[in-house]
């Protein structure tokens, strides 16, 4: 299919499948009565890729990735309650190992860290349920383990230049649809037809897994869960910009949705991601796209700032409050709410610091934002929350993981190398690397790894050409 018919049909799936998800809602909190027609479709989606999969035809795995990359957070499909995106793992994977149980039977190194994080998310798993913790909650953090395994069929993918060409594609599109997705969405607020805590709010908040604030002159905050995985991916766009001198366009929309989202860690895994793609063989090259990406980023965001305050502010006072936040968080309510958990967190570590409290674990605090005590699953320290959840046994088998890729970061791409360096620098302050997007990025860059610097087949003798 040509490139351009493709990329017009993904686009249509993209805007489509979140137009079909307002009108035909799956199961919701406040509604759990999901339409019929969702459940049929997301039926019709499984039962096609599991065909496919069963006479071990690629398409199956373009759904699989297609779903990954326009599904957006995964939860506007659903059967029974159960994301469409959860039972393809499911479906993809059981196939997988059945007809490739003899090709993966060896001992390597990835299979054996692998491992060592599934049990370790077993083991929490079942401390999260000995301990009460809400059992949505603990499902829910144990799901995205599962991920980790698309790290098998990716090795034998991403060897497929058809399947990778399509993944581009399907990216690009994504990138696209998700800024006319979120430009629609800023100006039905910013023209008041869209109202907090009004029927697409809950739609965004509930089934798109976004998050709409409002921050001062009508300028509204809007992210969403997918945009994780946002300067991990502008970090690819501006590296292929700086040396392979390919379209801006994508760099483009991918700051004007970090324009909207505004979340400070992302700022600063951008810079110091930046620095790593560095090279003073395109140092020039680096300057202008560099400095070109700053004053977009900023005239994007002051633009729409102004447009918004009617021509009252630039928003410069409010982007400066939230970056000196970082360093000072009482300057700003959502940073003091992250300063004050963290006494509640270490008690919890104190308590049982070798193996946690288990998946699923909450903690309360007072809420400035709100005004009162609330109680929550989200820790909003990354590192801290796997040490609450799982122990330092468990922290020290994540920093093993972690560390088994760090080591094929030299056989990488520096764009790679900076995505990986960034998710763990957001990690510092969100669920990143054991979000669903996180984990799976580990897993690809795992896997392109493993790719690139192949371990020698088990058992000597090694031949030259093996080794």
């Amino acid at each position: 299919m040509p490139n351009k018919l493709r990329a017009t049909y993904l686009l249509l799936i993209y805007l489509g499948i979140r137009v079909f998800s307002f009108y035909l809602q799956p199961a919701t909190p406040l509604n759990q009565n999901p339409h019929f027609l969702n459940t049929s479709i997301a039926i019709i989606i499984l039962l096609i890729a599991a065909a496919l999969l069963i006479k071990k035809n690629i398409f199956g795995w373009y759904i699989i990735a297609g779903e990954m990359i326009l599904g957006g957070s995964g939860s506007f499909l659903q059967i029974f309650g159960v994301s469409l995106r959860s039972l393809l793992l499911l479906t993809s994977l059981t196939i997988y190992f059945l007809q490739n149980i003899k090709s993966i039977h060896k001992i390597e190194k990835d299979k054996l860290v692998i491992g060592e994080m599934l049990i370790i998310a077993a083991l929490g798993l079942s401390r999260g349920w000995y301990f009460s913790n809400p059992r949505p909650a603990v499902i829910s953090d144990a799901i995205p383990y599962l991920f980790l395994l698309y790290y098998f069929p990716l090795r034998d993918l991403l060897k497929n230049d058809t399947w990778r060409k399509f993944c581009y594609s399907a990216l690009q599109v994504a990138i696209l649809g998700g800024a006319i997705f979120i430009l629609f969405t800023y100006i039905g607020l910013a023209s008041g037809n869209f109202q907090l805590q009004d029927a697409f709010y809950h739609w965004f908040r509930d089934i798109a897994n976004g998050k709409i604030t409002l921050i001062e002159f009508n300028f509204y905050r809007i992210a969403l869960n997918e945009q994780l995985l946002l300067v991990p991916i502008l970090l690819y766009f501006i590296y292929n910009a700086i040396h392979k001198k390919q379209k801006y366009l994508f760099v483009i929309l991918l700051l004007f949705l970090l324009s909207l989202n505004l979340t400070r860690i992302y700022l600063i895994a951008l810079v110091i991601g930046m620095l790593i793609v560095f090279t003073r063989k395109n140092w020039k090259r680096w300057l202008l796209i560099s400095v070109g990406s700053l004053s977009v980023f900023f005239i994007i965001f002051s633009g729409l700032f102004l447009i918004s305050s009617g021509g009252k502010s630039f928003g410069l006072e409010v982007f400066g409050l939230r970056i000196q936040s970082i360093v000072t968080p009482n300057l700003e309510k959502s940073s003091l709410s992250r300063l004050l958990l963290l006494p509640k967190i270490f008690n919890q570590i104190v308590e049982h610091p070798f193996f946690g409290r288990g998946l699923g674990s909450t903690v309360s605090v007072f809420s400035p934002v709100e005004n009162k005590i609330i109680t929550t699953a989200s820790y909003d320290w990354g590192y801290l929350e796997i040490l609450a959840e799982l122990g330092v046994v468990g922290l020290g088998i994540w920093i093993l993981f972690l560390f088994n890729i760090g080591l094929k970061l030299k056989y990488l791409l520096r764009w790679q190398t900076a995505a990986f360096v960034a998710l763990l620098i957001i990690n510092l302050t969100s669920p990143a690397i054991f979000h669903v997007f996180g984990i799976t990025l580990l897993a690809l860059l795992l896997a392109i790894g493993s790719n690139a610097y192949p371990e020698p087949p088990a058992g000597p003798p090694h031949t030259p050409e093996q080794l």
